[in-house]
């Protein structure tokens, strides 16, 4: 019974501090300040590997980070790597996240494709659109984009 009783005490703290963390980002929008005293480009490299929602959350997150930047006139520097079997989901033929990316590619955004991952999910590299650049290993530019200085955001 004290377990059970505790779980909800914790799940009610958890519950209640999550939901007003929503409004604490809309009401306080400028982040401190941080971005009006930084004076580099931000540097976001954003890892997918699954279709649907986290290519959704992922490409979101993209288009508001840029709204905010570019409401900020900071410059930004945004790559998308993909990997994994989200691949099979980004050749010409599907239409729905092509509009998505091009829409993404014309604010800037640069995007890479594992060639580990087109062979091992059978797609041909002639079937990804043009402005996706195929790469040797998804993981290992993600990883050389962090020692360049990049943030690595994925969404789950």
């Amino acid at each position: 019974m004290f377990k059970i009783r505790l779980f909800l005490i914790a799940a009610s703290i958890l519950i209640l501090g999550f939901s007003s963390v929503s409004a604490f980002a809309m009401q306080n929008y400028n982040y401190g300040g941080f971005f009006k005293n930084y004076n580099k480009p931000v540097k976001i490299v954003a890892g997918v590997n699954m279709p649907g929602q986290q290519l959704g959350i992922s490409m979101l997150n993209a288009e508001h980070a840029i709204k905010y930047l570019n409401s900020e006139g900071k410059k930004y520097s945004i790559q998308v790597v993909f990997y994994g079997p989200v691949v099979k989901f980004l050749t010409v033929s599907h239409k729905k996240y092509n509009r998505l990316l091009n829409m993404l590619r014309s604010k800037g955004v640069s995007f890479r494709v594992s060639g580990n991952a087109l062979m091992l999910n059978g797609v041909n590299p002639k079937n990804m659109p043009h402005f996706i650049k195929i790469i040797p290993s998804g993981t290992l530019q993600i990883f050389k984009k962090i020692n360049e200085g990049y943030t690595y955001l994925i969404a789950m």
